[in-house]
């Protein structure tokens, strides 16, 4: 694969003196030896001179200058297409803004499999073009490299239920908090004294890899009617950054909000921790324009629907915003997927945990966005479809319950592989594999777990299937509403 790095990855990955040394160096300096490793190729873009030539310390930017030249230029970067800068805007040649249309432009144009960034406006301007899947962090690279060629380290094995007063404030996961929040000691004692809810995943030492605390607001808080829940503190180690552990957490949260009918989930984070704000937008939080004492951003979801739901939500943004439970199913499609035993652990390991069997093997198969790759010959399957996984062979059960957020098909592994590479349980040989004819790649989104499996006789005795499925089935209009009633008991 070929990686475009943006300039705030060029910068951290060379500095010129000591005290130049960012807090990212370590992190940019491993995606470029796993990069070499794996055998990827790295490019800079000739654009991004015009970043360099605007530090003021002279002896910095000629050395920069002189380091730029390492690494290899993208031969030939395509020009901004008047398509792409009707959407984007125009920009000022050699400003900020040019530079950024030029690295969306040669992203655009596949000169690059995927951008490597810490700028979350240019992650938003990609969106615009849907090319935000192909937009990265560090942290998010380095994932997609350990993943592809299954070097990610042994993951704990889950997120563990736990009081506040379990958590000890000398682990290294709260330094970073007691150094952005003075009092941070004094507020973990008092979480502690109100037994407040909290979660964690444990690492593979005696540290903690993630954890979060919530609380239940019971007066009105930012204009949020209802019961509403605070996630107080959310915080994954630098060292397990990247391998879906935040995802992992938020899926708990969820689950604990639905459970306990909140309306409501709110959290406040300095604007600073890009990662995390990315990761709430991704899950339909929003900024509500507000900021606290501390100046940080309020983030908001609701976690019930409105009476009058707004039209403009199709069914993905609908699950986005109010799911992941949250299911639309008046006139959407939907599509039974059988699955073998095998992938369906890795996919949705906590399944096993109702069959007595070892959860969280896989952290990404945890996690809410998940992909899976049939090679089946069905093309009609569109974003915001409903989608059933049946287990075959052992269970022969619809098991739960997921929406579409996009579909590619392909025979090229290099395409699958950059198309699914930051949610996949599947090795890069393993796509190779598939891919001896045309692979369809499903990305979709987790929504429910069936509390009772819809088995095959009730498939049968209702007209959903008249034999085990065996391929993709498309669901049949009268099945429909048969099914929503079902998997909503």
């Amino acid at each position: 694969m070929k990686f475009l790095i943006d300039t705030n990855i060029f910068i951290p990955l060379e500095p010129t003196r000591f005290f130049d040394v960012e807090g990212s160096t370590n992190k940019v300096t491993e995606f470029v030896k796993l990069s070499a490793v794996s055998g990827h190729q790295i490019y800079v873009h000739p654009a991004e001179r015009a970043d360099l030539k605007r530090d003021k310390d002279e002896e910095r930017r000629k050395l920069r200058e002189i380091l730029f030249n390492k690494y290899p230029l993208l031969p030939q970067p395509p020009p901004i297409p008047p398509s792409l800068e009707s959407i984007l805007g125009y920009a000022e040649p050699e400003s900020n803004n040019w530079v950024d249309h030029q690295l969306i432009a040669a992203l655009y144009s596949n000169a690059s499999d995927f951008l490597v960034t810490e700028d979350r406006s240019l992650r938003k301007k990609a969106g615009k073009l849907g090319l935000e899947s192909r937009v990265a962090t560090v942290t998010e690279v380095i994932s997609i490299l350990k993943d592809l060629y299954d070097t990610c380290p042994q993951p704990p094995p889950a997120v563990r239920d736990v009081k506040a007063y379990a958590l000890d404030e000398n682990d290294p996961i709260f330094k970073s908090l007691q150094e952005d929040y003075t009092d941070f000691n004094e507020w973990l004692v008092k979480c502690k004294r109100e037994h407040r809810q909290a979660w964690v995943i444990d690492g593979q030492e005696s540290n903690l890899a993630a954890f979060s605390i919530v609380k239940h607001k019971k007066s009105k808080t930012w204009g949020l009617n209802g019961k509403v829940l605070k996630i107080c503190s959310f915080k994954v180690s630098e060292q397990y950054n990247g391998i879906r552990y935040g995802e992992l957490l938020l899926k708990t949260i969820f689950d604990y909000a639905t459970k306990n009918g909140y309306d409501w989930i709110y959290i406040t984070v300095l604007e600073k921790h890009n990662v995390l704000i990315n990761l709430l937008e991704d899950f339909g939080f929003r900024d509500i324009r507000a900021k606290t004492g501390a100046g940080e951003i309020v983030f908001s979801k609701p976690m019930s629907c409105p009476d009058e739901i707004d039209e403009s939500f199709d069914p993905l943004s609908f699950n986005v915003r109010y799911g992941p439970f949250a299911l639309k199913f008046q006139g959407v499609p939907s599509y039974i997927i059988p699955i073998r035993p095998q992938f369906h652990r890795l996919l949705f390991p906590e399944v096993e945990k109702q069959l007595e069997l070892q959860p969280g093997n896989r952290p990404f198969g945890n996690s809410i966005r998940k992909a899976y790759l049939s090679n089946a010959q069905i093309r009609t399957i569109k974003p915001g479809c409903n989608i059933f996984f049946y287990r075959s062979v052992d269970r022969n059960s619809v098991m739960l319950v997921g929406v579409v957020e996009d579909t590619l098909v392909s025979s090229s592994p290099i395409e699958i592989a950059r198309y699914v590479s930051k949610r996949t349980v599947y090795t890069y040989s393993e796509i190779e594999k598939m891919c001896h004819r045309e692979v369809l790649a499903i990305l979709f989104r987790q929504s429910r777990i069936l509390k009772r499996p819809i088995t095959i006789q009730e498939l049968k005795v209702n007209g959903i299937v008249s034999a085990a499925p065996q391929s993709i089935i498309t669901n049949q209009k009268e099945a429909l509403e048969w099914i929503q009633t079902r998997i909503t008991e």
